[in-house]
């Protein structure tokens, strides 16, 4: 990825926005709290969306080679890509003290102003202060500040694009939910299960999640092919004691064949397995302590 340009300016936007938050007890109460200084905020930070966001559109394939529109263009398409819509942020600066610490920027939830569609609260507030700020000042007011800085973050962290490497931390620990900010942090996927025919199992706030904490493919297989090797095994087993089970009874039937074969099964299979686990424990073990994680962006990947 290129170097990212719009972070410093992220950053110096934010740092302005945490002296506000200083400045004014941020409350419930004062999420319509409006200004000059605000709006001055609100505007800065959509024209780096407008940016960003059209830069975005572009790395990643986005159709359209001019008039691109940010709103309807970039962001939609972006949504597709990596599902925005759904993606949360979480208010956490000290200077804070709102009780609805979550933030959904992408989240159409506004009615436009003089249109019959919705679009995203902050670009409500954007059109608004842009195309007539005299008659809009109460656009310029908290919440929406909170809508458009989270927005902004978000674009930040897709465009930078990294991998973290976590080494053999299984609960990412060490890892900066902040992602740098001051004001905000992210939710990371944390699933870190092993199964034999999935490559990531998803918990149910999989979406809302912008990075993804999971083992190292060349490590992941490792334990699979260890766990897979335990199956066959297992399943080998139990298929030889059966057969020589029903030629000892010598039970030809087939719908007793079935019956027994399930009863049988019933009975050796938790036994072999811990057998055939025992026996090629070291393996097992082996994989196991060798997986390697890392925290990598949620990108509809899975």
């Amino acid at each position: 990825m290129n170097t990212n340009i719009y972070w410093p300016i992220y950053k110096n936007i934010e740092s302005e926005f945490n002296n506000l938050m200083f400045n004014i007890h941020i409350d419930d109460t004062q999420l319509n709290v409006y200004s000059s200084k605000i709006s001055d905020l609100i505007l800065r930070a959509s024209a780096e969306i407008e940016s960003i966001s059209k830069e975005l559109y572009k790395l990643h394939g986005g159709p359209k080679t001019s008039n691109i529109r940010y709103d309807e263009d970039a962001i939609v398409f972006l949504n597709t890509l990596w599902n925005l819509e759904q993606k949360v942020v979480i208010v956490i600066s000290y200077n804070c003290f709102i009780t609805k610490k979550e933030v959904r920027p992408f989240k159409k939830n506004e009615m436009r102003t003089g249109s019959t569609r919705q679009t995203y609260s902050w670009n409500n507030s954007y059109q608004n202060l842009k195309h007539d700020r005299a008659n809009s000042l109460s656009f310029g007011n908290v919440k929406y500040l909170f809508e458009v800085t989270a927005a902004l973050f978000i674009l930040n962290i897709y465009y930078k694009d990294l991998i973290y490497d976590l080494e053999d931390d299984s609960t990412a620990s060490k890892f900066d939910l902040s992602m740098g900010s001051s004001i905000y942090s992210i939710k990371l996927h944390n699933n870190t299960n092993i199964s034999i025919d999935k490559e990531y199992e998803k918990n149910t706030d999989f979406d809302e999640c912008i990075y993804l904490l999971l083992a190292t493919n060349e490590t992941y297989t490792k334990v699979q092919d260890a766990l897979k090797k335990v199956n066959e095994e297992t399943l080998e087993r139990n298929r030889q004691q059966i057969l020589n089970y029903l030629t000892a009874e010598k039970i030809t039937d087939p719908k007793t064949i079935q019956s027994t074969t399930d009863n049988v099964i019933e009975k050796i299979k938790t036994d072999n397995m811990v057998a055939v686990a025992k026996e090629n424990g070291i393996n097992l073990l082996s994989a196991l302590n060798g997986l390697r994680y890392e925290a990598i962006l949620n990108k509809k990947q899975y």
